[in-house]
């Protein structure tokens, strides 16, 4: 793995010793295999007063340095299972710099059988080592991981959350400076609020000054094991402000949640809204997985590019949180996918990609194989994902907003439905709200024939379809008119023989199915999530545009009611569910599920400022 910004690199563990997993790089054990959950409970839990410390709120964030094994992780979760409220929800936000491998983690989990149940379910969500936010949802418990994989400077410059208690559990001091250092600490601060407690096994002086530089009053407590003394604080500070930018972070919005669209944008919401015990209805003029969202079949893979970017970063991500959120339903094939070069320079990107990238991409001398992509079926895991939410289906033709909240009215002016807060999610349909947003139209067609072994994608692709066919996809063509269905055809079939000539469809094979739609894309190929902004945002920003400081900065905006989750391309299925997850939790005043880097990269927000900008 080089050092190309995308991955962490994975630390090697030295298991030769009975007191535990050591990382020589650090010089430094990761656990006592004695009693290492014991010191994690007297340590962290106790430390940070849990579970008193949570009792009646519904949103609780634990902060942590230092992700490891996990083992801090699982400690917690099973205190909430046992102790948490009835209601609520627990945000676990944690940073690693060197994350684990699936199979060492299995292997120090091995050491605490008593949290086997749970530690087999973080196994099944492990992530990459990825850098950047990737959030593990435990919806059963009402718990999630938000674990970001980078310096831990680097991290907490990245996290958007207000943290109640914090566990400060790195290598020690003195053979981890970067993860004590004053910047680390001060970043703490910022995150914290009034109150917010901190627990450590360490007494360092260093590290005594620190917090209470960065506004901790800093207490020593009796130790446990054969550790004499530990650390614990409180936040004394005031906590920070949110920050004021243009494109800033969706603030939240409580309340009855109406969205219209009831494609994979929708679909993805009324889940995210669904787990949070939120009151959400789906509004769609046909219904479900109609348009963009209702091909006979699709292709998950990444968007892969050669740099560490924070959109990249995010898209990745979603990638990955997709296909955690596809596993086990009915229509998800997680078999594989071929990406093959389209010509030579492509080949050499493909390759160079493969060397950058982790296991999960395999230069094979053929093309790229990825075998964490897969063949869908896209209506079948719409309907999977909308499960119980209430559908109405109308045509809305326009949004009316008052003090208390939104009506959604019909052709006729009749009121459809009634909501605290509207989510534009109709695909190309949001248009009409939102004027970034152009037009990109598809056909793709079913032909009679052998599929391919594996599905193979080159910009066009090809795939087995349930009950027979080769599917082959997709055109692009700019504007909402796709063209002839004829011409579209012989494209794709001229298109398959060039990149794909071993797959067996003859030019007399009978035509089994067509589809056509129009997507919704923005013209830097990126989704939009956020507030719909108008002319309160250039009143708001005008001066700031011209790169001079007004005497009065800009207070908070007033309170939002409409929003917009759309942009996607012909990766909705990729990319949607982590957005909508993040738009989500943003609306309900919970932890960031995006790097703050990569979140203002698909802020809605982004094109009134660039606008607002070009303006002077």
């Amino acid at each position: 793995m080089s050092g190309d910004g995308l991955y962490c690199q994975p630390p090697q563990l030295d298991w030769s010793q009975a007191s535990g997993p050591r990382a020589p790089d650090y010089g430094d054990l990761y656990f006592s295999a004695e009693d290492g959950l014991e010191e994690s409970r007297a340590v962290f839990l106790k430390g940070c007063d849990l579970p008193q410390d949570w009792q009646g709120k519904v949103v609780y964030v634990v902060g942590e340095l230092g992700f490891g094994t996990g083992l801090n992780a699982l400690a917690l979760w099973d205190l909430w299972r046992r102790e948490g409220p009835a209601t609520g929800w627990l945000h676990f936000v944690s940073i690693e710099k060197h994350p684990l491998r699936r199979e060492d983690a299995a292997r120090a989990f091995a050491a605490w059988p008593s949290l086997a149940g749970l530690s087999a379910q973080l196994l099944a969500q492990w992530p990459s080592a990825l850098k950047g936010a990737h959030r593990l949802i435990f919806p059963e418990d009402r718990f999630t991981i938000t674990l970001f994989q980078d310096e831990a400077e680097l991290a907490l410059g990245q996290i958007e959350a207000e943290v109640d208690a914090w566990f400060l559990d790195g290598f020690a001091p003195d053979r981890n400076q970067a993860m004590w250092s004053q910047t680390v600490f001060d970043r703490m601060a910022r995150l914290s609020r009034a109150g917010t407690r901190v627990a450590t096994f360490t007494v360092a002086g260093a590290v005594r000054r620190g917090l209470q530089q960065a506004g901790f009053s800093v207490e020593k407590r009796p130790g446990f094991g054969r550790k004499r003394e530990r650390l614990e604080a409180i936040y004394a500070g005031a906590a920070t402000p949110p920050e004021i930018s243009p494109v800033e972070r969706t603030r939240p919005c409580g309340g009855r949640v109406a969205i219209i669209g009831a494609g994979i944008a929708g679909a993805s919401l009324a889940l995210a809204f669904r787990r949070r015990g939120r009151d959400v209805v789906v509004v769609d003029a046909i219904g479900p997985a109609a348009g963009a969202s209702g091909a006979p079949a699709g292709l998950l893979t990444p968007r892969l590019e050669r740099t560490g970017r924070p959109h990249v970063r995010a898209t990745l991500a979603a990638f990955e949180f997709a296909r955690r959120t596809y596993d086990g339903l009915e229509g998800f094939y997680p078999e594989g996918v071929l990406r093959l070069p389209r010509d030579a320079d492509d080949r050499e990107r493909l390759a160079l990609i493969a060397s950058r990238m982790d296991g999960d991409h395999i230069w094979d001398g053929e093309g790229l194989w990825q075998p964490r992509a897969a063949p869908f079926e896209p209506a079948r895991l719409v309907e999977a994902l909308l499960a119980d939410t209430p559908i109405v289906i109308a045509q809305i033709a326009r949004v009316e907003e008052g003090e208390a909240g939104v009506r959604l009215l019909d052709d006729g002016g009749h009121v459809v439905v009634e909501a605290d807060l509207v989510i534009h999610a109709s695909g190309w349909g949001a248009n009409a709200v939102f004027d970034a947003l152009d037009a990109s139209s598809g056909q793709l067609a079913v032909i009679e024939g052998q599929a391919p072994d594996r599905a193979v994608v080159w910009g066009g692709y090809a795939c087995a379809v349930p009950g027979g066919g080769v599917l082959l996809g997709t055109t692009h063509v700019r504007g909402e008119e796709a063209g002839p269905l004829e011409e579209a055809i012989e494209g794709l079939r001229a298109d398959l023989a060039v990149h794909c000539p071993q797959i067996a469809v003859g030019l007399g094979a009978e035509l089994l199915q067509t589809w056509s739609g129009v997507r919704a894309v923005t013209s830097d190929q990126l989704p939009v999530s956020g507030p719909l902004v108008g002319d309160e945002f250039t009143a708001r920003w005008r001066q700031y545009s011209t790169g001079r400081t007004p005497r009065i900065k800009p207070g908070p905006p007033g309170p939002c009611r409409q929003y917009i989750l759309s942009g996607f391309g012909s990766r909705g299925f990729a990319h949607a569910p982590l957005l909508a997850e993040a738009l989500a939790g943003d609306l309900s005043g919970e932890p960031g599920a995006l790097e703050r880097a990569g979140r203002e990269c698909l802020q809605s927000t982004r094109f009134a400022w660039r606008r607002l900008k070009r303006s002077h």
